[in-house]
Order: C-alpha cells, then structure tokens, then sequence
C-alpha cells in the first residue's frame, strides 16, 4: 500500500502545472475582459474554468500530500510549500463559490495568484534548489588564469562538476540519503551509506561508483533522464580523489598528467596553446634533413606536423642528432628510431614533442630507465620496444602513459602475465561497457524506425505433367 501512495504522490509534478496554467489564464481573460467588455467571460464560460482548476487544484494538492511522505525534503520549505499549496487549493473553492459576486470574486482571484506565485516558489526551491533563480544571475567576475595550473583545486574545478550535475538532488531544499554537494563540509561529510570516497585509488570512491553504475541502476548517480557526467568530468574527478581529494590549494600542488592539466584548462577558460607556425616548421624540416640525414615530411598539405623517420641513416642516428631535432620537436607527430644509436640518455630530447603519438624504438639499446623519459608524452598511443632488453620490471612506466593503446614486444623478457596486467591496468573496462550499452540503444532506436517492405517471394511455376504413356495392347 506505502509503494502505491508514493506512486501516487510521483504524480504531483505531472498534474501541478494544470491548475498553476488555468489560473493564469483566467486571471489574463479577467484582465482583458476588465479592459474591454466586450470580451469578458460569460458566466458559463467563467464556471467551466474555475471548475477544472478547482479539481485540478485539489488532485494537486493531494498528490502533493501523498509525495511529501517520501521525505528527503528540507523540512521547513517543505512545510511551508505543502500549506501554501493547500491554502490555494482552498482559495480555488472560494472563488468557484463567489463567481457572481464581482468584487468578492475579484479580490480572492488577485489573493490566489499571489498565493499561487509563492507556493511555486517554494515548490521550485524544493526541486531545483533555493538558489535556482539566483544561479545564473550576474555575479562578482570569474577569476582568469593564465596558467591551468593557478585555478583552485576544489572551488574552481570540482565543486562546480558537483554542483551542476547533483545539486538538484543533493543540495539545501532535497537532500536524497542525507546527501548534499552545496558546500564542501557537506561534500567531505557524505550521507547515509557514509562518506562518498576514501582518498586514494578511485575505485575506493562510493561517488564514482555510483557514477559507474549502469544507467538503469537504481542508484546510478545522476538518475536516469538527468544530465549526466560527460567523461571528461569523470576523468577530473577520478584524478581529484586519487590525489587524495584535497579543498584547499592549487591544480598545480597535486602534480597533474598533462591530460588532465588540458581538461583543467578547457573548464577554467585558459586558452589552449597555439599550434606551430607551418612554415616555420617545414623551413626547419628541410634544414634538418640536410644537416642530419634523416627524412622529415609533412603529415598533411595544410597542418604543421611532422613524421620523422632516422631508421635508414649511415653512421646510425645518436643521442646528439636527436637533441638537434628541438626546433621541430612541437610539430613531431611520428618517429621512427629504430636500429639506430638511440641510447637512454637521449632519450630526454623526447620530453618537448607533446604531440607524438607513433615512437619506434626497436632494435635499440634503449632500456626501463630510459622509458621515464616518456611520461612526459601525453598524446602517444603507439610504442614499438621490439627486440629491446624490456623486463617484467619496465612494464609499470608503459602503465604511465595516458593514452597508449598499440604496444610493440616480441623479442623482450616481457612475461604474459605482465602484459596482461598492463592490458588490464590500461583498458578502462566501464567506459566500454557504457558505450556498448549506448551501442546497444542506438541499435535499437535505428530498428524501430527502419522501414521494411516485405513482398513475398514469388511462387515457382507449377510444373508441367506429361500424361505416362499408354502401353499397347
């Protein structure tokens, strides 16, 4: 029975916008009438409205009742929405009772709409928070940074995430499971099932896991038909509670990937830096390619990028030729230095090509110490290390690599069940498992709206019947 009322009372929302439209509608006709007779309500027309926004007040406020029983409310908006909604209902009577009485009718109409207007206010803080009107009001300037690394760690990256996707469930007017994001006291505090995350390894975090939930799950944070975090949010707030979910200090104090020092930028506003000159790049390509013997070429016939290629040079590339490949080291997208004279310590010349994304170290004498020198590389997905002296020991710095998807080992040490555990480490299994789930919707949303026309195959011909012979006498 207790499931059946809440039901019920689930239907408030649905039905408050009848009487809230009818009455304002009246009041307009009543106005208009007042200012030109000829077009004032009759008084069966004025009796067919006042009725249904009669009933419609009291469905309302009955559902409304039945909903307020489900609790997660703040108390006080919550009692004063429920009489201040009963109080109109109650005035909608009223006014039924006096619609041939013009002045009687007239102040109770003007009285109802005041309460009408306060009951929706108030109904409004309730779902939407007591600052829903205030949010997006001017307010004193946002702070401009010039660097990522300047913007507050909480206030200016992850409480605004918080208060954007959760407030409206969790905040001063509803608080669902003791749970509210509009301060950060209440952000560290948690709710009901305890605090929402131990500083440490995300997977700890009963926030995140929340968020990781399918979407059909009932407490899957947001709630299915709220917007939902996009992944870069997650990624922030991922990185957020591994560096231990700090309110005070800097971006910059905890020591961000560069992926993350880019989504920190796009939220606070710091503009994304320029891409190199073309020109400048390809002059420097071709003096390069003289002066070192390697080949340099452009990617594409409008952008600055680069492909590197020192596999084929005679004496083999080294370590100084590589440090000379700085002044293109911005627009260097891929590079082959494989079988060349590569050692660890040159290594360090990768740390300025931020755009690299394809390194061929094979068959050099590159080894784990060196591959720190990559950590810096945050836009590399393919790593080739054939024919390397890798070891199970040197797996741990690949893991380090944001964005690395294609790895290269045959002929090293690596063990199988070392590359299992980077394959593990390195694939983000709920991601992909919300995307198929996306996948499957989408599929589904083309079928049904896929035209089909079945025509039937047509029937073969009969077969001719040759009459059997008729044997002599």
């Amino acid at each position: 029975m207790e499931s059946l009322l809440h039901f019920t009372g689930r239907l408030h929302p649905v039905v408050v916008h009848l009487p809230i439209g009818t009455f304002v509608l009246l009041a307009v006709a009543e106005g208009v009438g007042w200012l030109r007779p000829s077009t004032r309500l009759t008084p069966s027309q004025r009796t067919v409205v006042l009725a249904v926004g009669l009933v419609s007040a009291l469905a309302a406020a009955g559902f409304g009742w039945l909903l307020a029983r489900a609790g997660d409310y703040d108390a006080t908006l919550l009692e004063r929405h429920r009489w201040l909604g009963t109080g109109f209902a109650g005035l909608a009577l009223v006014l039924f009772l006096l619609r041939t009485r013009p002045r009687a009718y007239a102040v109770a109409l003007v009285t109802s709409l005041a309460l009408l207007g306060a009951a929706g206010h108030v109904g409004g803080s309730l779902t939407h928070g007591s600052d829903f009107l205030t949010w997006a009001a001017p307010t004193s300037p946002t702070p401009v940074y010039t660097a990522p690394g300047e913007a507050k760690v909480f206030d200016d990256v992850v409480h605004p995430i918080l208060k954007a996707r959760c407030v409206a469930c969790h905040g001063p007017a509803k608080s669902q499971g003791d749970l509210r994001y509009d301060t950060r006291d209440f952000v560290l505090k948690g709710g009901k099932s305890g605090p929402l995350f131990k500083p440490g390894p995300p997977p700890s975090s009963l926030l995140l896991k929340r968020i990781h939930l399918p979407l059909e799950a009932k407490e899957h944070m947001p709630p299915k038909g709220k917007p939902q975090l996009t992944d870069d949010e997650v990624a922030l707030l991922e990185w957020w509670i591994d560096a231990g979910a700090p309110v005070e200090g800097r971006v910059a104090d905890f020591a961000p990937s560069t992926p993350v020092m880019d989504l920190v930028a796009a939220r606070v506003g710091v503009p994304p830096a320029p891409l190199p000159d073309r020109a400048a790049m390809l002059g420097a390509a071709v003096r390069l390619e003289q002066q070192l013997g390697l080949v340099l070429r452009p990617l594409s016939q409008d952008g600055p990028w680069l492909a590197g290629n020192a596999r084929l040079r005679r004496p083999p590339f080294g370590d100084a030729d590589l440090a000379a490949l700085a002044p293109v080291a911005g627009a260097l997208v891929w590079l082959d230095l494989g079988e060349t004279a590569v050692t660890d310590a040159g290594l360090a010349g990768l740390a300025a090509m931020k755009h690299l994304r394809r390194l061929q170290l094979d068959h050099t004498a590159v080894t784990g110490a060196g591959l720190a020198h990559l950590a810096g590389l945050p836009q590399l997905e393919s790593l080739n290390l054939v024919g390397t002296s890798l070891t199970d020991a040197d797996v741990p710095a690949l893991a380090r690599l944001p964005r690395l998807r294609t790895l290269y080992v045959w002929n090293t040490a690596v063990s199988d069940e070392a590359l299992a555990e980077l394959a593990r480490l390195r694939t983000d299994s709920r991601k992909i498992l919300r995307w198929r789930a996306d996948i499957s919707d989408l599929e589904a949303r083309i079928h049904s709206e896929t035209f089909k026309v079945h025509r039937g195959a047509p029937l073969p011909p009969a077969p001719v019947s040759t009459p059997a012979p008729v044997p002599a006498p």
